[in-house]
């Protein structure tokens, strides 16, 4: 069996942005939906766990974008199983339009396999077979960033979660904590760069009726951090960093 899937999408006309292009949810959401086909694919899918009361929870994501897919058009995913180790499985990605020599963007990615009715994670080598992994060099190789924020935030919102927000975990689906950093940002920023680099760090679940708060602090050049919590509740519930190119 092939440890790695290739899967097509195509890019719809309604999930374009201002600039009629790909926007960074819309990737986020394709590699979401690839790692799933490729789990079923390999017998370690989400409702295949659910049903042994395990389930995958996205810890951290790395993505590189190296240019923005724009129009209608034909799109596909590769992914793999990177690496096994104690609780934590990794993944990686490449994104193409199908026939091109380049891919658009990348990604590494993290996994934690989590025990529903303790709400804990396990090890995962002691519930699935995931021995085997491809021998590839990691997609983004660097280190993962410390995502420390400095001073005053520059920016602030607040977004109250929706039940069209909720995934089959009965929790907020992690693409859509990427929608909302779109919403932590001025509009300037918005209108007239994109995402070149975005590092997500998935700390504890939201849930259906929660505030969320999203404070963005500059980090250099382009680069911002930025810090999710809920109101009322002590520490973040996630943390990123987005670095944007201007047009």
């Amino acid at each position: 069996m092939s440890l790695e899937g290739v899967y097509p999408f195509a890019l719809k006309s309604y999930e374009l942005d201002h600039r009629g292009r790909m926007p960074v949810w819309v990737i986020y959401r394709d590699l979401q939906e690839a790692a799933e086909y490729n789990a079923v694919d390999l017998g370690f899918d989400t409702e295949t766990l659910l049903q042994r009361g395990l389930t995958w929870v996205l810890s951290r994501l790395q993505l590189r974008i190296t240019s923005v897919p724009a129009g209608r058009q034909a799109l596909e995913v590769e992914t793999w199983p990177a690496a096994v180790e104690s609780r934590f499985a990794y993944r990686d990605f490449r994104l193409r339009i199908p026939g091109a020599q380049e891919d658009f963007a990348y990604a590494s990615s993290a996994w934690l396999l989590l025990d529903m009715n303790r709400m804990r994670p396990v090890t995962v080598n002691t519930h699935l077979p995931l021995k085997q992994v491809l021998d590839r060099p990691r997609m983004v190789p660097e280190p993962f960033p410390p995502l420390e924020s400095t001073g005053s935030p520059e920016f602030s919102t607040e977004i109250r979660v929706r039940r069209a927000d909720i995934d089959m975990n009965d929790h907020v689906n992690n693409v859509h904590y990427v929608e909302w950093l779109a919403e932590s940002l001025p509009e300037s920023v918005w209108r007239n760069a994109d995402v070149s680099a975005l590092d997500v760090e998935y700390k504890r679940a939201l849930k259906f009726g929660d505030t969320v708060t999203i404070q963005t602090y500059a980090n250099g050049p382009g680069a911002y951090i930025h810090r999710m919590g809920v109101a009322g509740q002590n520490g973040d519930v996630l943390r990123a960093r987005t670095v944007w190119k201007p047009l």
